[in-house]
């Protein structure tokens, strides 16, 4: 914090007119040191970094997440544009192996934030898109500044190579939902107190 000095200034009966001009500058000046002092730091924070920075503090030892905003970067849903920003989580400290698979996966977990007063458009598109079997939306949490969408194919994703194609899968052995549980626990809390 800088050093703040006030200086009074005398001025007799006569000039007391042209000392208003400066003491309503010194008035000014104080009020905007005063609010810069009370504005949280990181105001200039976007959305999602807001929200990442917040859910990072609630998360379980060992998980991260990692915030994706960049248009045309961010992915989406069946049915679903792209939304506001999107929030990737993964544990590097533990694996789980996939049937036929000789590489071990990290458990992870993907969610799209889509601002709230989209909400009953994006619960129609999910309720029409539960025909489809790729990537359809989930409603993950309803909150109060949020709609937040995953899908199956995103809960401890996995993908292979066949030939020239890549194939994705969301994995829910025991082992693959019992590590990713302390994670949807800690969620399920965070958006429950935010509705």
């Amino acid at each position: 914090m800088g050093v703040f000095s006030v200086t009074t200034i005398s001025a007799s009966s006569q000039g007391m007119g042209a000392m208003r001009i400066p003491f309503t500058v010194a008035a000014v000046v104080f009020a905007s040191v005063l609010i810069g002092w009370a504005t949280p730091v990181g105001t200039d924070q976007s959305l999602g970094e807001v929200a990442a920075s917040d859910i990072q503090k609630h998360l379980p030892e060992g998980w991260t997440c990692t915030l994706v905003s960049e248009k045309g970067k961010m992915g989406h849903p069946h049915g679903l544009e792209e939304p506001l920003f999107r929030l990737d989580f993964v544990n590097l400290n533990v694996t789980f192996a996939v049937d036929g698979q000789t590489r071990l996966v990290n458990p992870n977990l993907r969610l799209h934030f889509y601002a709230s007063p989209e909400r009953e458009r994006i619960l129609k598109t999910i309720e029409a898109e539960r025909i489809y079997s790729c990537a359809i939306p989930v409603l993950f949490a309803d909150a109060k500044d949020y709609v937040v969408v995953t899908s199956p194919l995103w809960q401890n994703h996995y993908s292979t190579k066949v030939g020239n194609t890549a194939w994705g899968a969301g994995v829910y052995t025991e082992e693959a939902n019992s590590l990713i549980a302390p994670l949807l626990q800690a969620l399920k809390k965070y958006f429950e107190s935010r509705m």
